[in-house]
């Protein structure tokens, strides 16, 4: 019996020490050696001469307010986040951008950035290679000290793809974008505080294969809600479910039908992109010269524009300014009187020049001086470039006619 309470007691001792050699082998810290907190200046690499350069191999989890003085910060491909957005902030008076970045990745989240002087502003991110990422996501903020005035959000230029995310911004002034970059996205972003530029502002010379501005909200007095510059170019270009409180304009430099934007549910003041053109002549006295019975000539005459939305108009001729395919609804009215008896007149739509599969409208009329009336209504599926006109024709012979009032509506 004491030789089984032996061997018990000898067992748990070996059990005991080979656990505790197992843990005399475990790090102190488990934490990835990659991740630096920092709640003062002195948790950053040191500066010199004013810069303080990150680790590119680095993210710097920032905890409370750190203020950096002159100084500025380049990210250097580093990543760089809070943890309360409301807490952990990065103050700075330097001249130009608090932080800075040039050809490399930016990763922020939950930052933010609070310039002290008014020549400090929050960012300075530029990608000359077209290959790097921006991505300022959620819970980054840019806000203004009490009673300080500063530079604003700042600038962004270049990168393949750029994501701005339900940010929050205080400042006297937005975000301005330069260069080219394949897609820009900016959305659930709240703005307010602007007093001088825009919220978001594209620059001249700035290119995006594509642009999206969904969801956000513009709260301030006076000012520009979103500049484009005319020297600025999009390919597509949507703005969705964005509302504007306040701004003296909504757009500057564009609007619902600049070619190649879509817009859509923006709240007052910006209508849907809805492409729509019509144009009319009352009593006109250009006869329409008809060379041979059977064929379509061009309705003559001097069309006024009442509306022309997606379109460019002129003279009986609408041509389509749209980057999207449209299946174009049509609508044509034309009246006057028969200069013979025993006439048989029709119209039809021409695409580019040429009659278009579809249905024509035609009305034989028996009196001479009798007066008639075309009504057409058809379809048409036309792209960017195409060009409608309306045709009539003298199914008898080639005598001349005016089709003194015409009415041509082009719609989505």
């Amino acid at each position: 019996m004491k030789n089984k309470k032996f061997t018990l007691r000898f067992f748990v001792l070996l059990l005991t020490l080979s656990v505790s050699e197992l843990y005399a082998q475990q790090p102190v810290s488990t934490l990835p050696n990659n991740i630096v907190y920092v709640d003062a200046v002195g948790d950053f690499p040191r500066e010199q001469l004013g810069v303080i350069t990150l680790n590119p191999f680095k993210v710097y989890i920032i905890s409370g307010m750190v203020d950096i003085g002159q100084n500025y910060i380049i990210l250097n491909g580093a990543g760089l986040r809070g943890l309360d957005p409301t807490k952990d902030r990065i103050l700075s008076a330097t001249k130009g951008a608090v932080l800075r970045s040039q050809d490399t990745d930016v990763y922020l989240e939950k930052i933010c950035v609070v310039p002290l002087g008014p020549t400090t502003t929050a960012y300075d991110f530029e990608d000359n290679t077209g290959t790097k990422t921006l991505n300022l996501l959620a819970g980054n903020s840019v806000i203004e000290a009490p009673r300080v005035s500063s530079g604003g959000v700042g600038r962004i230029s270049g990168f393949n793809s750029c994501y701005v995310t339900s940010n929050f911004w205080r400042c006297r002034d937005g975000l301005k974008l330069y260069g080219s970059t394949g897609k820009f996205c900016g959305a659930f972003n709240y703005i307010t505080g602007i007093s001088a530029g825009a919220g978001f502002e594209f620059m001249p010379g700035f290119e995006a294969s594509d642009i999206d501005l969904s969801n956000n909200y513009f709260v301030f007095s006076g000012n520009v809600g979103i500049a484009f510059s005319p020297k600025a170019k999009t390919d597509q270009g949507r703005m969705t479910g964005n509302l504007f409180r306040g701004p003296a304009t909504l757009l500057s430099g564009f609007n619902s039908f600049t070619p190649g934007w879509e817009m859509r549910q923006n709240g007052a003041g910006i209508p849907d992109t809805k492409p729509y053109g019509y144009v009319f002549m009352n009593e006109n006295q250009v006869p329409t010269k008809l060379i041979t019975p059977q064929l379509f000539t061009k309705i003559a005459g001097s069309t006024t524009t009442i509306k022309a939305d997606g379109f460019t108009a002129e003279s009986n001729k609408f041509t389509y300014t749209g980057k999207r395919p449209l299946s174009a609804r049509i609508y044509v009215n034309a009246g006057g009187k028969i200069p013979e008896a025993n006439s048989d007149y029709s119209i039809a739509i021409y695409k580019n020049g040429l009659i278009q599969v579809a249905p024509n409208s035609s009305i034989n009329v028996s009196a001479k001086n009798e007066g008639y009336q075309l009504i057409l209504e058809t379809e048409v599926d036309i792209v960017q470039g195409d060009f409608l006109e309306v045709f009539i024709k003298n199914n008898v012979n080639s005598t001349p006619i005016t089709v003194k009032d015409l009415q041509f509506r082009v719609s989505e």
